[in-house]
């Protein structure tokens, strides 16, 4: 080696050892802060698949037991990664990359020594949230207000969401000021997701009877007419997804002017094949049978997934029937 190459080792050998030191330290922020979800299961325009490695690397935070008439309906089980818990648990938020994974079972259920219980059977679907604050993918309908949003086939893990909005976003409303994400009922993510647990929650078992609003009978109490007690009703069970402004289509169409009308055909709303190519007219009868099962009138319509408790008190669904006939 030369004395002119000698001299000019020592300051390229520094150079060197400070860019990978820079490197170094980039990628410890990287894995501290969070890790990037997209390139794995994100195609480059934003499709999502399921992830190839689920179950591992990931843990159960939480679960859902939705109730019926009969019991429990579904059990929602929820996971994410541990490196996402940790993050949520020092910022308290969800940082981008980070992902949530929910199964959706549909259960069995048996009288035991200690009642009646319920456990989760066969899967029904999977749902997936991306935490994307940067709207890396604006033109892909599975992506919108801070996450990417997806839900698969149980049997095949295919991606059969169309629009987030109208697919997804619905069940996550009452969860808009914590980011869409009902974080109070995942204890792992410590007190931080607990700050938005509501101020009505009760013990499990007892909220039909305790919780104001909740029950038909209570709704009713002292409203006035029909219509007046029927407008209470509908902010309680349907306002979250429906206006009742023309034109005011949100998560669900408008309702302004729904009775009378065929179902499917409200303007400026994209519905379901099911609700298109009914041939239901939205008479009082068949709008408080519809609330009442929503599975049931018009079989695969996005209600029946979104709402499928609907309204079980009698008298309360004929107080949003008697509303809905003065909007117009």
């Amino acid at each position: 080696m030369s004395k002119r190459h000698s001299q000019n080792a020592g300051p390229i050998i520094i150079a060197i050892g400070l860019l990978l030191f820079a490197t170094g330290c980039k990628e410890t922020d990287r894995g501290r802060t969070g890790v990037d979800a997209y390139s794995s299961f994100v195609t480059e325009g934003g499709d999502i698949n399921f992830p190839a490695d689920f179950p591992n690397g990931y843990v159960f935070i939480g679960s859902w037991a939705v109730d019926s008439s009969d019991g429990v309906a579904d059990i929602h089980s929820v996971y994410t990664r541990p490196v996402d818990v940790s993050n949520f648990k020092e910022t308290g938020k969800f940082l981008d990359g980070a992902v949530l994974v929910k199964e959706v079972s549909g259960t069995l259920g048996a009288t035991h020594t200690t009642g009646n219980a319920f456990w989760a059977h066969e899967t029904k679907t999977w749902f997936l949230m991306i935490k994307d604050s940067k709207q890396r993918f604006p033109s892909n309908p599975l992506w919108g207000d801070g996450w990417g949003w997806a839900r698969f086939d149980p049997d095949t893990k295919k991606q059969i969401s169309t629009n987030y909005k109208a697919d997804c976003l619905g069940c996550h409303i009452p969860a808009k000021q914590s980011d869409w994400v009902y974080t109070y009922a995942y204890p792992v993510l410590g007190p931080n997701g607990q700050a938005t647990i509501p101020k009505d929650a009760v013990m499990g078992g007892r909220a039909e009877e305790d919780t104001p609003g909740h029950s038909g009978v209570i709704v009713g109490q002292g409203a006035g007419s029909d219509a007046a007690a029927g407008k209470v009703a509908f902010g309680v069970n349907c306002a979250g997804c429906h206006s009742v402004t023309t034109g005011g289509a949100a998560v669900g169409p408008s309702l302004a002017g729904v009775v009378g009308r065929k179902a499917g055909t409200s303007p400026g709303y994209a519905y379901s094949p099911a609700m298109s190519n009914s041939e239901v007219i939205w008479t009082p009868e068949n709008i408080a049978k519809h609330i009442e099962k929503p599975k049931e009138l018009i079989p695969g319509n996005r209600m029946g997934n979104l709402f499928p408790r609907g309204v079980q008190d009698a008298k309360q669904r004929g107080d949003i029937v008697a509303y809905l006939q003065t909007v117009r």
